[in-house]
């Protein structure tokens, strides 16, 4: 603890401070819209690595992607069919080929 930390400690504990309520304050960000829950998940180092360098190509977080794959797949066991980003681009390209030769 630094010096000016041990003073400030000791002021307060004397009871020497001062409160300003006038003063500017920064609001924490507004929360998520939908509520998280926490849940833990024991990884191999190996695929915690993977996960993270996975995460870190898709400039995400690696919560974040792991939340994504678990929709993917709780989607396929619904029998939906997900679409690959890749094969949106390619109908997506296929798409504006035709648009332009017409």
């Amino acid at each position: 603890m630094s010096d000016d930390m041990k003073r400030a400690a000791e002021a307060f504990a004397r009871g020497e401070v001062d409160y300003d309520d006038s003063a500017q304050v920064e609001l924490p960000p507004a929360a998520e819209a939908e509520p998280m829950v926490m849940r833990g998940v024991r990884l191999p180092v190996a695929l915690d690595q993977r996960v993270r360098s996975a995460a870190d190509a898709a400039g995400m977080k690696p919560s974040t992607l792991i939340r994504e794959w678990i929709e993917l797949g709780l989607t396929e066991l619904e029998h939906d069919r997900p679409v690959s980003l890749s094969a949106l681009r390619r109908a997506i390209a296929h798409v504006t080929q035709v648009d332009r030769a017409a």
